[in-house]
Order: structure tokens, then C-alpha cells, then sequence
């Protein structure tokens, strides 16, 4: 019988903030730190912190392009924490203050396969899914 860990062993502390913060584009994961709750907000950047030198060590051994789907789950919540500690460490709050919120900017390309819009998302998916049906 196969398991799917939602993400890798380990790293189980972590599996309550998958639903919430694991998003596909920097757009994504700007709108959840911006309509969560301060304590919410503190309670994963605090966890993420303590483990993100684990992580990051467990994700050294996979190429960006090939990292199975836990793994990616892990890199993606690497990236929320960027999201968390800009509410945290400098603004307070989770959006910047007095700041408007745009609604007509939108990061289209970024860094490869997490980091840009839907496109960068869906062919990481693609290629993923193609080499597991390979």
C-alpha cells in the first residue's frame, strides 16, 4: 500500500499549514497573508522559522524541476514564510500600512517553477506529471 504524506518525513508539524498557505504563484500567497489574522499569521511564521533551515536542507537534494509532490508542498511554504515575515517583521499588521490595496499589479514571471504567475505553475505541473506517467 502507497502513502501520500502531504509533506515529507519530518516535517509532520508542519502539515496543518499546507491547506492555507501552500499557493502556486507569489499573487496567491500575497492575498492569504493579506486577509489572515495577525495570530494566525505569528503562529506559522513562528513554526515555519524554526524549521526553515530543516527544510532547506531536505530540499537541497532535488532539482527545482523534478522535486516530488511533498517536497514541492515544503518549497512552497518556504516561500509563504517570505510572505509571513513581511507582516511580522515589518509591518505589524498583514498588509502594509495605509498601503491600497492593487488589484491591477500581478507578478507574471518570476523564478522558475514557483515563483510567476499561473503559466509557471501549470507547465511545473505538466512536466511533473509527465515524468511519473513516463
Amino acid at each position: 500500500m502507497t502513502v501520500n504524506c502531504v509533506l515529507p518525513v519530518g516535517f509532520e508539524d508542519l502539515e496543518p499549514f499546507v491547506e492555507y498557505w501552500v499557493r502556486d504563484s507569489n499573487d496567491e500567497r500575497w492575498k492569504q497573508r493579506s486577509k489572515a489574522p495577525m495570530d494566525d499569521i505569528r503562529r506559522f511564521y513562528d513554526l515555519m522559522l524554526a524549521r526553515a533551515e530543516d527544510a532547506i536542507t531536505h530540499l537541497d537534494a532535488f532539482p527545482l524541476e523534478r522535486m516530488p509532490a511533498d517536497a514541492e508542498r515544503l518549497f512552497k511554504l518556504l516561500l509563504a514564510l517570505a510572505h509571513a515575515a513581511m507582516a511580522v517583521e515589518m509591518h505589524g499588521q498583514p498588509r502594509a500600512h495605509r498601503a491600497q490595496v492593487r488589484t491591477d499589479l500581478h507578478v507574471t514571471e518570476g523564478p522558475r517553477p514557483f515563483g510567476g504567475g499561473e503559466r509557471a505553475a501549470s507547465q511545473h505541473e505538466r512536466t511533473y506529471l509527465k515524468e511519473q506517467h513516463a
